[in-house]
Parts: C-alpha cells; structure tokens; sequence
C-alpha cells in the first residue's frame, strides 16, 4: 500500500496516465475514419456533454456515498471500456455510443478525484496547499497530455488509425494500477439519515450549491468561459484542415496547446495566492478577448499568419485551466467534507450543461455558415463572460474563508 504521505504524488502519476489522450491531435481525422462528419463530430461532442450533464450529480454523490479511491477506479475502467469500442466499432452511432461510456467515466472521476485530493491532504491537515497541490495535478496531467499529443499523429501515421487508442488503453490499466494501491479515506463518507432519501439529499445538497450567492458565480463563470475555450480549443482542427496544414502540424499545433495548458495549470495556484480573485479576473478577461481575435481572423489570413492565429487561440482554449484552478480553489473552502465530491459534481454539471449546448450548436454553423462566420457568432458568448466575471471581481473572495 503506497503510503498517506506519498499518495497525493501517485494520484497525480494516475490521473496523468488517464488523461495521455494521444488521439487527441487527430480525433476530427479519427473520426472521418471511421465514417463520422466533422459537423457530426461537434454534434457527437455536444450530446457527450448534455450527457454528462446528466450523470454528474449522481455519480459525483456516489463518490460522497461509497469510497472515492474505488469511484475513481470504476471511472478509470469504464473509459478502458469505451476506447475497445471505438476499436472495434465503426460508424455513427457506435461512435457516439463510445462517447457516452466516455462520458459516464468523465463523470465519475470528475468531481471524485478533486474531493479525494482534498481529503488525502485533510488527513495529514494540509488542506491549507489544496489550491497549490489541485495546481501540481493539472500540471502534471497536462505534462501527460503533451507527451501523447506530440506522439499521437505519428502513432495515427505510422501504426494505424487505433494506434493512438491502444496506447491509451495500456495507460489506462497503469493508472487503475496505481490508484487500487493509493490508501482509502474512509471517513469522507456521507452519512444520511433514515428519515431522508438518497435522491432528496441529492437535490438539498444541488440546492445548496446554487443558492450560495458564492457558489453560485463560481460555477457559472468557469462554465460559460470553458465553453468559448472549448470552441477554440476544437476550431483549431478544423483551421488546420481548411488551411490544408499537413498531418506532423496537428500534433505540433497541438502539443503546443498541452504546453499552454501545463504552463498555465503550473502558475495557476501562484497567480491566485498572489493577485487573489480580481487580479486572476483581469489576467482571463484580456486573454479571451485576445483569443477571440485570433479565432475571427484565422481562416482568412495567409498560411503563414494563421500559426500566429491559431497561437492566439491555443492562448485562449488553455486559459480555462486557470479559470478551473481558481474556482474550485475557492469552492472547496466553503464546504463540508462529506458532500464535496456531490458540489464539485454540480459545479461540473454546469460546464457540462454550457459546453454541451455550445457544441450542439457548431453543427449547424460550421456545416451552414462555415469557420470563420462561426467563430464570429460565438464571440456573442463574451458578454455573458464579462458579466460573470464583474460579479466575481466585485465579491473580492478569499481563498480561504
């Protein structure tokens, strides 16, 4: 048994292994492959999420419930699970049957392993460094998911179409590997009386959570920001196609985008013990608003400058780790222990909610109006962006309360 002390650093090893996505730089190619549209891609994408939407309550207060090491197991296996699938599957509707395993794996690990680093470290009394130890988690994920983006293509290339898929699986079994090993919490459990339903107590806690004027804004602002990320973060393949960059460029553009992602989970927690919650508000606000540029302009640029666009972009779509690192910082110091994982899953059912929406509705516009028109309407989505960020400016929390 991997001992207390060491275990935050073997849950970071795990979740990277998890997240080494290395079809990643070729999933728009991976899903041409194996009959699937780009328009059918965001579509598939949208629906993944609403899907999530779903989930993410219940499979969070699972992790509330039963033991979060073992939640997180389950969710490591289930992805195992859809990755053979999309193997050996082939057109729309396995596609999208894969997606939605995905998305019950997404939603059991999502708000569960946040809540058992927050536990991990409550045990030796080091909740204090949560924000700079969630921090080192998406750094080192991030370090993970740049190895397999720069080696992903290639893998596609080279071996195969399901090269990039099986590599993950192999990741994937090290990962359950390593975290059956880590120490259970068992006192993170959440007790409810006989007089309360599990659903009723679902529902008090979801109340809970959207109630608190804090709470509140602190999920909706991650939400709606990711989601405009998100429309970076996938237009970049779809800029690459148009152009007609060749395929050694999907993994160089994308490897970068992991690298923005790992620099900017690294200053996360420095940023936000340092310049606090005004300070990060502003730092995000001018990097969309430069993300955005970059988006509207990349389609109609020469070659050359559209890398410059798409660099913009990239800046843009990885900021929403600081935006993630942040708010959950300031959610998990304002609430109890035994319904964290079932609040971090509600906070996560919001972006899920967002996002979903927003991929649904690429469909239409990138087969309807093309690229660069689309990029142009979802720039509407920087209002409600400023709007939530100025709420959050004004409230000037603490990181610990």
């Amino acid at each position: 048994m991997i001992p207390l002390r060491s275990a935050p650093r073997w849950l970071f090893i795990a979740n990277a292994f998890v997240n080494m996505l290395f079809v990643l730089p070729v999933l728009v190619l991976f899903y041409e492959y194996k009959g699937v549209t780009i328009g059918d891609f965001f579509l598939i994408q949208g629906i993944s999420r609403l899907f999530i939407f779903v989930m993410e309550v219940p499979t969070g207060y699972i992790g509330d419930i039963f033991s979060r090491k073992y939640t997180v197991v389950l969710g490591f296996t289930t992805w195992i699970l859809g990755y053979l699938l999309w193997i050996f599957g082939y057109g729309f509707w396995l596609i999208i049957l894969g997606e939605l395993i995905f998305s019950i794996a997404i939603s059991l690990i999502s708000g569960t392993i946040e809540a058992y680093l927050y536990d991990l470290l409550k045990k030796r009394h080091k909740e204090g460094n949560y924000h700079l130890k969630l921090a080192k988690m998406e750094t080192v994920e991030n370090i993970g998911l740049m190895v397999a983006i720069l080696s992903g293509a290639f893998l596609y290339q080279l071996l195969g179409p399901t090269a990039p898929l099986w590599f993950s699986v192999i990741c994937l079994s090290i990962a359950v590997g390593i975290v059956i090993f880590l120490p259970d919490v068992p006192e993170s459990k959440r007790i409810v009386t006989k007089e309360k339903s599990k659903w009723q107590d679902i529902l008090d806690i979801s109340r809970f959570s959207v109630k608190n004027k804090e709470i509140k804004w602190l999920m909706i602002f991650p939400a709606i920001y990711g989601t405009f990320t998100l429309v970076f973060w996938w237009g970049v393949q779809p800029v690459m196609i148009a152009q007609k960059m060749p395929i050694f460029a999907f993994s160089l553009i994308t490897s970068i985008a992991a690298l923005m992602r790992t620099l900017w989970s690294a200053v996360s927690g420095k940023l936000l013990e340092k310049l606090k919650l005004s300070g990060v508000i502003k730092i995000l606000s001018l990097t969309i608003a430069l993300g955005t540029c970059g988006a509207c302009l990349a389609v109609y640029v020469p070659f050359w400058c559209a890398f410059f666009c798409l660099f913009l972009m990239i800046i843009g779509s990885s900021s929403s780790i600081l935006a993630r690192v942040t708010t959950s910082v300031l959610v998990n110091h304002r609430i109890k222990s035994d319904e964290r994982a079932t609040v971090l899953s509600v906070k996560s059912m919001f972006d899920k909610a967002f996002s979903g929406l927003g991929m649904i509705c690429l469909k239409p516009l990138f087969d309807g109006i093309g690229i660069g028109p689309t990029f142009m309407v979802s720039a509407l989505i920087l209002i409600p962006i400023f709007v939530c960020a100025r709420h959050l400016y004004k409230m000037k929390l603490e990181t610990l309360k």
